[in-house]
């Protein structure tokens, strides 16, 4: 699992009309998918971008801009405070960008690990953020969370199956 430290590490790119299109359409899906199927609130989509997108390109700026720019969208969509999915986002990417320096990303093993790690994080990163931040956070809900864990770890790796077709070496 862990690269050689001999060889070069490689670094994928995506053509930028079709980042947008995914941007786009994982923050449409994000907002209105849970208006006609309730249990759609589990699935993070800007989440599972934001690491993809972190993984491929390995670039630690681009992956918290990419996540803290996602995120603040996601909270002026919603409902939500905004700024606590920007962090939490701009820390996954951040540290997503950081692993995959050092970890081979093409086994299914592998990716399956880091997207665990990283939702798992991100979970982490919010509960910290509203119980530091809100004068009344929200009650933990651990069989939410944990279905949300499970439902967002097996959609990224049929999602990351779907993206891989668009990028190209850089």
């Amino acid at each position: 699992m862990p690269v050689s430290p001999s060889r070069p590490v490689a670094v994928f790119r995506v053509h930028p009309a079709i980042l947008a299109a995914v941007l786009l359409v994982a923050l449409l899906l994000q907002t209105l998918l849970p208006l006609k199927l309730p249990m759609a609130r589990l699935m993070d989509f800007p989440l599972l971008v934001t690491i993809y997108f972190a993984l491929i390109r390995r670039g630690k700026v681009f992956g918290m801009a990419l996540g803290t720019g996602l995120g603040l969208l996601q909270d002026a969509l919603s409902h939500g405070y905004i700024g606590i999915f920007g962090i939490a986002k701009g820390i996954v990417g951040y540290l997503a960008a950081s692993a995959s320096t050092r970890f081979e990303l093409e086994s299914l093993v592998a990716r399956t690990v880091l997207t665990s790690v990283f939702v798992l994080v991100h979970s982490l990163c919010v509960a910290a953020l509203q119980h530091a931040l809100l004068e009344t956070p929200p009650p933990v809900e651990l069989l939410v969370g944990a279905s949300s864990f499970l439902v967002n770890v097996a959609l990224g790796l049929v999602l990351f199956q779907i993206l891989d077709r668009f990028r190209r070496p850089a």
